[in-house]
Formats: C-alpha cells, structure tokens, sequence
C-alpha cells in the first residue's frame, strides 16, 4: 500500500516529534504552562550541527553533544531566570504563557540574525539549508541512515527515561516533585533543582530532534515555529502528563501526517498535499472526543469487557 520511501519519511518524521514531545511534555509538567519556545529550540540545535559542518567539516552525527548541549542550557536559562522568577512572584498561567511567547519570538529573530550573520562572513546561505546523505543497503533494501540513527536515538532516550524515573533517586523525586511540589518539598526534596533538571533535559531533546531535521526538510528560523502545532498535538493526544504518551503521541501524529496524505492524495479522493499539516490536528480532535485527556487514559481492562459483552 505504501512504497518503502514513505514508511521510512514516516518513521524518521516520527521520531523528531516522539524525541520534541517528550521535552515539551516535561515542562509543561513543571509549571503546567506550553513552552511555546520549544519548537525554535529544535532550529537551534539544528544550527549547531549545521555551523559545526559548514564550519569544521564535522560530521553531523558527531556534533551530537553540541546539539543537545546549547539547546539545553538555553532552556535551562529560561526557566532560571524568566519563568522561575515569574511563577515565584505568582504570575497566573496567562502571563507564563505570555512571556513564553515572547521568549520564541526572541530567539526565532535571533536565529534569524545568526543566519545573516553566517551568510555575509562565510558566504553561504543559512536558510533552507538540507544535508545529503548515502543510503545503504540492508537487507536488499536502500535504507538513509537517518532513519536508523533517529529509530535508535529514539529508543535509547526513551528507555533511559524509563530507568532515570523508575529506577534512579533523583528520578523518583523528579517524579514527587511534578506529582505534588508541596509535598515533595516537605519530604526534604529540592523542587527547584528538580525543575530545572527537566528543563534542561527538555531542551537537550528538543536539540537532538534538531540534529536529523535537516536530513529530511530544510533547516530555516521558522521550521521550529511550524513543527510546534504538531508536537503540541502528538503531546495532547498522548496525555499532557504522560512522558510515555508523548512518545506514542508521536508515532500516531507523524504516521498520520506522512501515511495519510499519501493515503488520501490518491484516487478517488485527491486531496491535495497542502492539506498535510491540517491532518495532525483533525486527527488530535477526533481523539480527543473520546479520551479527552489522552490515549494513556484508556482503560484497556473496561475495553476488554465491553468486548465480551458483545
């Protein structure tokens, strides 16, 4: 039904919003407010790589620590000294999610200035920029390596997430701390660490989607921008306070959008491709009538029951 190209477009596509809806989730557990930066967070990680290569020649895959490190200190940055201060002083949910707006709008334009910057001292233009890569061969098929190292980048976060919050201490109190920050505090745990842990941690991730971005689509300072409304639907379907939900969240948005389109651009319907973006949010809405807070709230032993009914 679908050629090989697409499924692998697919999967590699997933796997940049299942990598951005897990950071997204994690700060919106901390304050409970969308981190409307996080998508431009994403753009800066894939710029890191780009100047390392364009600069340094240096492979994209080994400029990984920079990709999740200088997006994750920026995020880190924000939270310490822009929503921390605010949420200390009371500032309502409105005027967080205010000043996070004003944080994309800043850091976009700074992007934007960057590629300026970039293309007048190395006269190469830093806007719509996409790496080539070899495919390989395996198993008979031509495979691009991107889809191999986001499926294993993908599998690796998540099963260190896994151990970090179920097995680890300070994973148990990340865990305290989002579920009641009251009582966590009570219990001797540092809240305010915490937070910023998971900030930090967002911020790498967001970075690491960053590094296969231009792999499949044009690096530019409004990519992230574009990307956000698909990671803000694959985190709400997957439920906002599920890390793991985020992660299926991910494979159904990116599924949907790339295996859809080409599903529904066929005969005898013809819709057009530049409805893809619109197929994310129909798909979040039509789930969210019936398991309005996610597909982690589905409870599988009443789904079960109902069948033997039938």
């Amino acid at each position: 039904m679908f050629s090989l190209d697409v499924i692998l477009d697919a999967l590699i596509f997933s796997n940049m919003i299942s990598l951005m809806a897990i950071g997204l989730t994690l700060t919106y557990q901390t304050l409970k407010v969308p981190n409307f930066a996080h998508g431009d967070l994403v753009t800066l990680g894939a710029y890191a790589v780009l100047f390392l290569y364009k600069t340094f020649n240096v492979n994209p895959y080994l400029a990984l620590p920079l990709a999740f490190l200088i997006p994750a200190f920026f995020s880190l940055l924000t939270y310490l000294l822009i929503y921390k201060p605010l949420s200390d002083r009371g500032a309502s949910i409105v005027v967080l999610m205010i000043a996070s707006i004003a944080v994309e709008i800043i850091l976009r334009n700074m992007l934007h200035i960057f590629a300026d910057v970039m293309r007048n001292l190395q006269k190469t233009y830093y806007r719509s920029l996409i790496l080539r890569e070899k495919n390989i061969l395996l198993g008979g098929f031509s495979i691009p390596p991107v889809a191999i190292s986001s499926t294993l980048t993908t599998i690796f976060v998540a099963s260190i997430i896994y151990l970090f919050l179920t097995k680890t201490k300070l994973g148990v109190a990340m865990r305290a701390s989002i579920e009641n920050p009251g009582l966590a505090s009570v219990l001797g745990i540092d809240v305010n660490k915490v937070y910023s842990i998971s900030w930090f941690i967002a911020g790498g991730l967001a970075g690491l989607a960053g590094l296969f971005l231009p792999y499949r689509m044009p690096a530019d300072p409004e990519i992230g921008w574009g990307l956000l409304l698909k990671v803000f639907s694959a985190s709400i379907l997957g439920g906002l306070d599920n890390i793991f939900g985020a992660i299926a969240g991910g494979y159904i948005i990116g599924n949907v959008e790339y295996l859809g389109i080409n599903l529904l651009s066929r005969p005898p319907i013809n819709l057009s491709t530049s409805y893809r973006p619109a197929l994310p949010l129909i798909a979040m809405i039509l789930a969210l009538l019936f398991v309005p807070k996610g597909i982690t709230s589905i409870n599988m032993r009443k789904i079960k029951k109902w069948l033997r009914r039938q």
